[in-house]
């Protein structure tokens, strides 16, 4: 049966203008979000480490980790929609929804949230995890334990 979209010429084409888009755009938003967190940390080292509080501290440390997240995403994620395979691995998407609870972890007001949000944020963190183990094992099923290795880990 001839396939009609995918995998033709023009769509293979199509998807490397979006990747090459998506990298752009996470590249740029990566440069305009480390200024920010250059210009939050120069304002509280300026202002004094006294008025260095919660608010600061959230404020300087997210942005640091949203760039980390946004490097992480352009180092995974997007070399594995360019790769020729026909489906993104869905432990690279995993692994970067892991990083983003483990930011909202460590920036959370845990004084501030009630407990339902903080019981919510726990099931999402147990149900990533349980996600990316369920995936690991049955990619160590698939390619044999001995065969396989992982360099994104």
């Amino acid at each position: 049966m001839k396939r009609l979209l995918f995998g033709t010429k023009g769509y293979e084409w199509f998807e490397r203008l979006m990747v090459a888009a998506l990298t752009l755009m996470v590249s740029i938003s990566v440069v305009l979000t480390l200024i920010y967190a250059g210009l939050e940390l120069y304002r509280v080292a300026t202002g004094g480490f006294q008025n260095f509080g919660h608010d600061q501290f959230v404020t300087v440390f997210g942005a640091f980790m949203t760039v980390l997240i946004a490097l992480e995403f352009n180092h995974t994620v997007l070399p594995e929609i360019s790769s020729g395979t026909p489906v993104v691995k869905v432990r690279a998407v995993i692994l970067v929804a892991l990083l983003a609870l483990a930011r909202k972890l460590v920036l959370v007001d845990y004084h501030q949230e009630d407990y339902t949000s903080l019981i919510g944020l726990a099931v999402l963190v147990l149900a990533a995890t349980a996600a990316y183990w369920v995936v690991r094992m049955d990619e160590m099923e698939t390619h044999g334990k001995g065969q396989f290795t992982s360099t994104d880990d």
